[in-house]
């Protein structure tokens, strides 16, 4: 079974669909299934956690990512729009709902990995901000990003870049390192209404974001 095939399987369960789901409308982007691996290591604790990162990319609309670990276990489900974010953290049994900050996301990566930041490294766009001051190289891709957000602890984001989309990213300061690595990217179809939709499942506890 393909990558695709159990992503499309997962989404069906979370749903609950009990209809056959028609096709979304794209507006003529090419929706794209992303396959990641992240490590992030709390610098303090000397702890590493490894997970696997499946991201389904409507571009400049809607972000699905599947976060699981070894052996396919599953840690979260997340569903980004550009001001908003839901996710089901199934470690927890917890469903999170509202519009994102830099900490919203501290469940699912034990670490305060903005949001913001994350929806510009997968649409692989250039992350630079008033906070956050990057070079670029000749083809005007990022690759590095010092943020001056919080003077005594600056973040520094760099990019290493290999052909095929393969790419491997690192975010650091002095309390943590996350190494993102993109795998693959190919075309994702047919794209259905319930890919970028997460209501909350049976027994999870909601909390709504301010």
């Amino acid at each position: 079974m393909t990558i695709k095939e159990k992503l499309l399987i997962l989404v069906f369960i979370l749903q609950g669909c009990t209809s056959a789901p028609k096709q979304v409308s794209t507006g003529g982007s090419v929706p794209l299934l992303i396959e990641t691996k992240i490590q992030t290591k709390d610098i303090k604790k000397s702890e590493t956690h490894t997970a696997n990162l499946e991201i389904i990319l409507l571009p400049n609309q809607a972000i699905r990512m599947e976060v699981s670990a070894l052996f396919g276990y599953r840690i979260a489900s997340v569903v980004m729009a550009p001001q908003k974010i839901q996710y089901a953290l199934h470690t927890s049994k917890s469903y999170v709902d509202g519009p994102f900050t830099a900490r919203t996301l501290y469940p699912v990566f034990k670490q305060n990995v903005d949001p913001r930041l994350l929806w510009r490294i997968i649409h692989g766009q250039n992350p630079e901000s008033a906070d956050l001051k990057c070079v670029k190289d000749a083809n005007g891709r990022p690759v590095s990003c010092v943020s001056s957000a919080v003077p005594n602890l600056p973040t520094t984001v760099t990019w290493a870049y290999e052909d095929q989309g393969k790419k491997r990213i690192e975010i650091k300061n002095q309390q943590f390192e996350m190494i993102w690595v993109f795998k693959s990217q190919v075309p994702f179809e047919p794209l259905q209404n319930e890919t970028f939709v997460l209501k909350k499942p049976e027994e999870y506890k909601e909390i709504s974001l301010k």
